[in-house]
């Protein structure tokens, strides 16, 4: 039996919710900034050009501080919107921005120091504006985070109350009731969402993952739709190739994760992947050796990106192995044990060959 695996985990960006950005087709870009070159203005410069005119105004540095979050650039968002607050400290959609600001930068940093700070000024907001939907989901997706499951669906129940449109509310309960372990409420719940709002891409990329995890082939129709409005999406290409990975059409995954490759050149876990097709496609038909160079072209490359890429130095011996050349196995399985002692895949497979 073959010793090999694959990363499992269905992709989601920890922002998702509201901050999907594509990537877009340099040539496309070029060609359009090429024909607009006379038309476009770079948006920070004209910006800057409004604060100078109204150094006083909080819509300026609040626009800019949405330019860097766009960016990704926090620190200096966060100087702008505290700008705008010494300006108007009492304003409850700055006291919002601030939030959602601290919010993304803690994702980023990994630091849940900025998400108590951004829960101050979430509760500050939520008390002073009762109609602030905004906020209120949010607030809501940290009550997740910190598995406050109650504290959430209330906060939900309350948007809901608002305005029982708001796609973002049914998807945000869906990912509730996945913490709770209840697939049918969180299905129907993504679901609603979709019916909602049809392009609600994050809507289909959940329901897809749910649908994988219950073992539904329908998530194959989730990924495509999820494509159909963000075609440039590693995200839902990467799911994609994943599930059809595991359902062994390996030919099609691969293709999905080339189209990874295509979209971001040096993204090692999609060649370890595609090299994982190629094994597949070797466990179905043994006799077909030219799968086992491919697969090993692919799992060096993944490792060529990064020399400590434990699976690939596994999987690299496996080729050996099945190749015959056991000596050159057992050197690939032991240098992935010297980098992880804990990794059991290469301890079976070194004690097999002992």
């Amino acid at each position: 039996m073959l010793r090999y695996i694959l990363i499992s985990t269905l992709f989601l960006l920890v922002q998702s919710c509201t901050n999907n950005t594509s990537l877009v087709n340099q040539e496309e870009t070029n060609v359009e900034n090429n024909s607009n070159q006379q038309l476009s203005i770079d948006p920070l410069k004209a910006i800057e050009e409004e604060i100078i005119k109204n150094p006083n105004s909080i819509n300026v540095y609040l626009k800019r501080a949405l330019y860097y979050k766009e960016k990704r650039e926090f620190s200096k968002a966060i100087e702008d919107i505290n700008r705008a607050l010494s300006i108007t400290p009492d304003v409850s959609i700055l006291q919002y921005h601030k939030a959602a600001i601290l919010y993304e930068f803690a994702v980023q940093k990994q630091d849940i120091t900025f998400l108590d700070e951004a829960k101050i000024y979430l509760n500050n907001c939520i008390a002073e504006d009762n109609m602030l939907i905004e906020a209120r989901l949010l607030r809501a997706k940290i009550h997740l985070f910190e598995d406050e499951t109650e504290e959430c669906m209330g906060m939900l129940s309350d948007v809901l109350r608002i305005n029982d449109r708001t796609a973002e509310a049914y998807l945000i309960k869906g990912m509730a009731y996945e913490t709770l372990e209840n697939a049918t409420l969180a299905a129907s719940s993504y679901q609603t969402a979709i019916e909602v709002d049809p392009d609600y891409y994050d809507a289909y990329i959940h329901r897809g993952m749910l649908a994988d995890r219950l073992g539904e082939k329908e998530a194959l129709d989730y990924y495509n739709s999820a494509l159909s409005l963000e075609p440039m999406s590693v995200e839902a290409h990467r799911n994609k190739a994943l599930h059809l990975y595991f359902t062994d059409q390996h030919t099609d995954a691969r293709k999905s994760f080339l189209d990874v490759i295509e979209i971001v050149p040096d993204f090692e876990e999609a060649y370890f992947n595609i090299g994982n097709t190629y094994l597949g496609q070797f466990a179905q038909n043994e006799d077909i050796r030219a799968y086992v160079d491919s697969a090993f072209h692919y799992f060096s490359e993944a490792y060529k990106m990064n020399n400590n890429y434990v699976q690939a130095i596994h999987n690299m011996g496996v080729c050996f192995e099945i190749k015959g050349d056991f000596a050159v196995a057992k050197e690939h399985y032991q240098k992935a044990i010297d980098l992880d002692n804990n990794f059991q895949p290469a301890l079976d497979a070194i004690n097999q060959l002992n």
